[in-house]
This record gives C-alpha cells, structure tokens and sequence, in this order.
C-alpha cells in the first residue's frame, strides 16, 4: 500500500484505531520535510502530512527506486484478446464515458464470446469497476490472466482478484472504511450468522450512531430469531436511525416479542363489528411505546392529526401477516376497507412503509393495483417483485397510447440490475411511444424526456433497438436536443456491435429474475 493510501485509511478509521504512519521509503529534501512534521499529537501530525504528500502528489514528485520485484510474472492468457478494431473502440467508449448499463453489456458480451480485454484496455476496465460496484462481476470474467496479475498488485483494483488475494476479514474489520465493515459483516452472515453477530455485539455501542444503524442493518443477512435479542435492545438506542433499523429487521420476524406487543396495543384498536371491521386510533399516548420505538410527540412538519401519527406508527411496525390473519381480508381487501374508514391516511402509509420494510409480494400486488393517489413508494414497490410480477404493472402504467412511457423506463431502470432488460413486448412498446415524442418535437422542451430517451437506450431488450435508431434530426435542434439524440444514437450503435459478439453465445438478459 502506498504512503499516501496509508494516510487515507488511517484518515478514514481515525487515528484512535489506527496509527500515523512513518513516512517510510521516502528521501532526500521530501523526507526531512515530513520528518520534520512528526511531532505533536496524532490528528495534527496526520493533517500537516496528508497535506505535504498531497501537494507532492500534485507537483509531480517521484518517490525513490524500489529494488527489484520479486513478484511472479503473469501467467499466459487462457482466452485471445478481442482483435476487432471498432469493437474495441466501442467497449474503450463505454468505460471511459458510457452509462454503466452500457459498460456491463459490452464486458459480458466479451466474456460470453470467449475473448478477453487487449491489454491496453485492462487499466479503462478496473478503473470502471472501482468506481461502480455493480459492474465489478463483469469486469473480472473479461481480464484475463495478465488483468488480474494488474489487479493485484494495485490497492484500488483487488476486488478483481476475489476475496481470498484481498487483506484478510479481520484486517478489513478493525482498519476498513463503514462501507468495509459492513461488507464483512453480510460476509461472514452467509456463512456464519452466529459469529457475525458476537462480532457486531462486541463493538456496537462504542461505535457512532451512522456506523450502528448501518452495521445493525448488515443483521438482515440471514435473519433468524437467534438475533432478536440484539435487535431487540437497540429500540432503546438514543439514535432515530439506529432504532428504525432495528425497528425494519423486527418486522422481518413476525413471531418477535416486538411483533407480538405491537399486536398488543392494536388488539383493542381494531374490532369486529357485525359483518365488519372497524379501527380507531389510540386515545392518548402508552408510556410503554418509548420501549418499541414510537414516539408520541407529534412532529410540527407532519400532516396527520396527532391520533392518526400514533395509529400509523403502530401500523408502520406491524408485520403484515398479523393484519390478514387477524381479519381473513386478503391485502387487496384490507386496502379496500381502509381507503373506505377514518383514519384511511394513517393506514395506507404505514402499510406502504411496512411492505418497504419487510418486503410481500401480494400485498405489492395489491398496492400497486391501488388508484395512484393511494399508493407512495412506486417505483421501490416495483422493484421488490420478480420479473413475472412486476411486467403487468409496467403495461398498466405505459397505458394503451403510451402516456406513461417516461415513468416506466424510470420504474424500469429502479429495478432491472446492469444485464437485466425489460421484456421484448414491453421494450418495443416504450420504444415506439418514445420515438413518436421525438417525432412529435416534444425533446426541446422537455428535460425529463431527454434524460430518458439515453436510459431507454441502454435499457431496453435488444430487440426494441431499431426503433431508436436513426431517430429524426432537424436543423434547429437545441443543443439539449442535439446532445440527447447524439447520446442514444452512440449507445444504440454500441450495443448492436456488442450483439455481434454474443450472436453466437447467449444474448443479455430477458430480466431474469
């Protein structure tokens, strides 16, 4: 690791838990500058360092000759390289300024074909991956041998050479960034949920409330009753964020003891009246509400009434299967008989934020299928159900003439993962509603549909691609204009060569599940 890195890390974790470190390898008039900034205590020390380095950095400085490597030399390519002359230039293209949808179609198509990266490309392709974590499992399969002896002998670039080259879990814990930490944390969950949480309980509450909140939420790996008991604790966290991430992960165990004395104070809110069920909300605040997260104090920004604040609280907290046992209403049904009550505001949202929590697929159905005005969460709703599921909702809101065309390719965008494309139907039918915009002449005027038209581009199924191709031009184009249409054409002619390459393996996608 570089002088300079060494300064970030210890920057990044504080120098409580990790020393200054020595300005080792340096010479002449630089060293006996940094040396002479060692003294005082530890922050001041790092921050006249970090300064010195950086403005070395910048300066052109060149650090001392290492002896000689005694690392082994690459290994020889397995794979030919990509030959293509324009292939090539359309994948450097997408690495250095193309959407990441884009980058990941080409690498994947590379690695499905059989080829590998040229060497001149291998710094583009890990420079991409580090910036862009979901692209990383496509860049990897493209490197080839020589790519990933690069990769690891570069701090930035060893996500490619898998976890077993890179610093040891442990090290990771105690030196690495939050996001690190928490890495290790779902790491060690997949394998061992147990040790994973004696490890979180050891630290948790020396750590400070953004490290707790999102350490606790790591829990959500293999969630299990075992780990109630921990969760359980932290609703009493002097942190907003800490108890709503524990308050999150609880839903997610409808048998808790939380679950259970959440279905105790709605018990004799909700009753069974006749051939129906009627709610009220609670009549003044419960003392014991401060042990399960729910505040009574009504913030002054909150637009329900201080009973309905209490009621979807409650609600927000329930798990969702207590509401459908309870009454023997399906979600549809539930949803129907609030929107018709009282207090229909405090239970649409609190259900809206409980399946955002502890994610159900029928009662996404069921919300979705709700008038717009009714729903909250659109686009995370859509994006919590398979493909089969979610496909129905796109077309209901695309509508018969394409109205709704910009708000699905963003719906769409939310939540198909890089290589996942919408279906062929629903792509040639957002494709043709788009283009008739563009021929309508509404990209002048209007921002939003610019800046979808080059996400439609990359996202769509290859088979709607004809349709935004060589899409109309006039002689009066704003540059707004001009720009969008420039962006697509490029990302359409990329991804019908990266389609060459797959012709003859498997092509992207279809949105698999």
């Amino acid at each position: 690791m570089s002088h300079w890195n060494q300064l970030l890390q210890a920057a990044l974790v504080g120098t409580s838990r990790q020393p200054v470190p020595p300005a080792a390898g340096m010479a002449g008039e630089f060293a006996g500058l940094l040396q002479a900034l060692q003294g005082g205590e530890a922050q001041g020390r790092l921050l006249r360092m970090a300064g010195a380095v950086a403005v070395g950095r910048r300066a052109g400085f060149v650090a001392p000759k290492l002896p000689p490597s005694e690392a082994p030399v690459a290994a020889e390519d397995k794979r030919p390289e990509l030959k293509d002359a324009t292939l090539q230039a359309a994948i450097a293209d997408a690495l250095s300024s193309g959407p990441l949808r884009l980058q990941h179609e080409g690498l994947a198509a590379l690695a499905a074909a059989g080829l590998r990266l040229p060497h001149s490309l291998l710094p583009l392709a890990l420079d991409a991956g580090r910036r862009a974590i979901d692209l990383r499992p496509a860049v990897a399969p493209a490197l080839g041998e020589r790519g990933l002896w690069l990769a690891a002998r570069n701090d930035d670039w060893r996500y490619a050479v898998g976890a077993s080259e890179q610093a040891d879990a442990q090290t990771r814990w105690d030196e690495g960034s939050l996001d690190q930490r928490v890495a290790v944390l779902r790491e060690q969950r997949q394998a061992d949920p147990a040790g994973a949480r004696e490890r979180l309980a050891a630290e948790l509450q020396q750590l400070p409330a953004k490290d707790r909140a999102a350490l606790l939420g790591a829990l959500a790996e293999n969630l299990g009753p075992d780990d109630e008991a921990l969760i359980d604790a932290q609703l009493k966290d002097r942190a907003r964020d800490v108890r709503q991430a524990a308050v999150e992960l609880l839903q997610r165990l409808p048998q808790s003891a939380h679950a259970q004395r959440i279905a105790a104070f709605l018990e004799p809110l909700l009753k069974h009246d006749g051939a129906t069920w009627r709610i009220d909300a609670p009549e003044a605040a419960d003392a014991r509400w401060k042990d399960d997260a729910i505040d009574p104090a009504r913030p002054t920004h909150e637009g329900l009434g201080e009973r309905a604040w209490w009621l979807y609280q409650l609600v927000r907290q329930a798990p969702l299967s207590w509401w459908t046992a309870r009454t023997g209403m399906t979600p549809a049904a539930l949803l129907d008989w609030a929107a018709a009550g009282d207090w229909k505001d405090a239970l649409l949202r609190g259900w809206n934020d409980a399946v955002i929590a502890a994610p159900d697929h029928d009662w996404c159905d069921a919300m979705l299928d709700r008038p717009r005005a009714q729903r909250a969460w659109i686009g995370q709703l859509l994006a919590l159900l398979p493909r089969a599921r979610r496909e129905r909702h796109w077309l209901a809101e695309l509508g018969a003439e394409g109205n709704g065309a910009q708000e699905v390719v963003g719906f769409a965008d939310q939540a198909c993962a890089p290589g996942e494309t919408p279906s062929a139907e629903l792509s040639a039918r957002l494709a043709a509603a788009l283009r008739l915009r563009v021929e309508r002449g509404s990209l002048a005027n209007d921002y939003m549909l610019r800046q979808v038209l080059t996400s439609a581009a990359a996202l769509l199924h290859p088979s709607a691609l004809p349709a935004l191709a060589d899409l109309p031009r006039t002689a009066d184009e704003t540059p707004g204009t001009a720009n969008a249409l420039a962006e697509t054409a490029r990302i359409v002619r990329a991804r019908r060569l990266f389609l060459t390459l797959s012709s003859t393996s498997s092509s992207p996608s279809q949105g698999r599940p």
